[in-house]
């Protein structure tokens, strides 16, 4: 393998990004612009689409779908030239198409078969259940889990079959010995890169959860959908970033599978230490005497969110790299 081919196959994992990105983005707007124009519910797609209420949850949550897969595409692939080695690979020439074709078909099994059939399923429980919020909430929830679930497996077969390791094993080539991976930037920025992205699509999933159980109910303005649909994940973006920049300071290598168990263990654990805390003030706020007061307590508790969420992912950061270099991959 020449040293032009060595970094043709290192830069794989942007392009299969770069390739999930755009699939998802091409396959979203095709389906939207089919709705608008050849559904039988035309006129009514587009005045829906026309409202806020409809338009940034929408826009919101499909910028979180499309760099879902394009992050996790990209973290299969490294993880494969971490392991096996860029010279290591069977088909590296075909590598870009091969995934292409295989992420594309997945994409339109699970938008045009798999997602109609979780729909279907959803609103027969749902009726059933004679309709009540609470079925209707956890209906929503599950499938919402289970498409980014469909994502993640979609994105970890396409990324198997388009970088499977050659079979007889090192090929005696000069290069095969090269490393496997040069950063143009520093691990330590690839690592707050994916954490952070990771954190955001987890608070995202849950934000429309949490919208799909109580936001059929309430009909929220322009101006806080905005805040919370886009300002907020940005804002999380950030504080994930800066935490996962000062947890990772003496990482040797991104190792991005790692760096998505840390952010995953800190969403975890974030939820768990602010559920204990609301636990413990409703049990406050119920005891003979108290004088309730809301707003305190709320603002407090989204202090703390803050707080935590910076301490965690640098603390779940720092704990697992540490472990990694005491015990390499």
């Amino acid at each position: 393998m020449t040293t032009s081919s060595l970094e043709r196959v290192q830069r794989l994992p942007r392009d299969l990004a770069l390739i999930a990105l755009a699939i998802q983005a091409g396959v979203a707007v095709a389906g939207i612009g089919a709705q608008l124009i050849w559904s039988p519910y035309a006129e009514d797609m587009r005045r829906l689409y026309t409202t806020a209420r409809a338009l940034v949850p929408m826009l919101s949550s499909a910028v979180m779908n499309w760099a879902f897969a394009a992050l996790l595409a990209w973290c299969f692939a490294r993880h494969a030239l971490d392991r096996h080695g860029p010279a290591e690979l069977a088909r590296p020439a075909g590598a870009r198409g091969i995934f292409g074709v295989v992420f594309l078909l997945l994409v339109l099994v699970q938008g045009y078969v798999l997602a109609p059939l979780i729909h279907q399923v959803a609103l027969s429980y749902i009726q059933n259940t004679a309709g009540s919020i609470a079925a209707a909430g956890f209906v929503f929830a599950l499938s919402s889990v289970l498409q980014l679930v469909l994502v993640a497996l979609i994105a970890w077969f396409a990324c198997w079959l388009a970088l499977q390791r050659r079979s007889g094993g090192s090929g005696g080539d000069v290069a095969t010995s090269a490393p496997a991976a040069s950063f143009p930037s520093s691990p330590r920025a690839v690592i707050a890169w994916v954490v952070g992205v990771f954190f955001v699509c987890l608070q995202m999933l849950m934000s429309s959860l949490f919208q799909g159980w109580i936001g059929m109910q309430q009909a929220p303005g322009a101006g806080p959908l905005v805040l919370g649909w886009i300002v907020a994940p940005l804002v999380v973006l950030a504080l994930t970033f800066w935490g996962a920049w000062m947890g990772a300071r003496e990482a040797a290598q991104p190792r991005p599978l790692r760096a998505i168990a840390s952010s995953a263990l800190a969403f975890v654990l974030l939820q768990l230490v602010c559920i204990a805390i609301a636990i413990a003030w409703m049990l406050w706020v119920l005891r003979p005497g108290h004088v309730n007061d809301i707003v305190g307590p709320a603002v407090g508790l989204a202090v703390i969110y803050v707080v935590l969420m910076v301490m965690l992912t640098r603390s779940t950061v720092g704990w697992l790299y540490r472990a990694s270099r005491l015990r390499p991959q």
